[in-house]
């Protein structure tokens, strides 16, 4: 029986010639530690043109050839991507479901955007990274709404 692989197929901070966004299939085994060193990352940028199941799955297909093995199954977490994960992963008789359980996926994720995309040509910093809202300090409740006594007196 194969590992649990975690996937996630999305737009990335990083603009293409025609000033597009690149997509990004990111691939990786779900175990965080892997004691035999097989551990699996597999990435690959398209275009906003080649977003579609076929691409994903052809996508899927190296990933396995370069792992060696085929996964028991998927994870993925972003919801609105799920119709074209699941055909994809479908195609290739690969079960997927919906998760928030990719944690390692999600620790590759923010190493890639803290560390990978900023040195890619075309980076586009998050706006709503470099905007820092003010954090609202917490007040204690007025004394009508503290609520000490619940109970019914009897």
């Amino acid at each position: 029986m194969g590992s649990v692989w975690e996937l996630d197929f999305y737009s990335r901070p990083v603009l293409d010639d025609n000033q597009k966004k690149r997509w990004e299939v990111l691939i990786c085994d779900g175990a965080q530690s892997v004691s035999d060193g097989a551990e699996v990352r597999y990435s690959k940028f398209l275009s906003n043109q080649q977003v579609n199941s076929i691409e994903l799955r052809d996508a899927l297909k190296e990933a396995i050839e370069q792992a060696g093995e085929s996964p028991s199954r998927i994870r993925f977490f972003r919801y609105q991507m799920q119709n074209m994960i699941k055909r994809a992963c479908g195609e290739l008789g690969l079960p997927a479901r919906l998760s928030r359980r990719t944690l390692t996926l999600q620790s590759w994720l923010d190493d890639r955007q803290t560390n990978f995309y900023p040195q890619q040509p075309g980076y586009q910093a998050s706006k709503a990274a470099s905007t820092v809202q003010p954090v609202e300090v917490a007040r204690p409740l007025p004394d009508a709404l503290m609520g000490e006594r619940w109970a019914k007196e009897s």
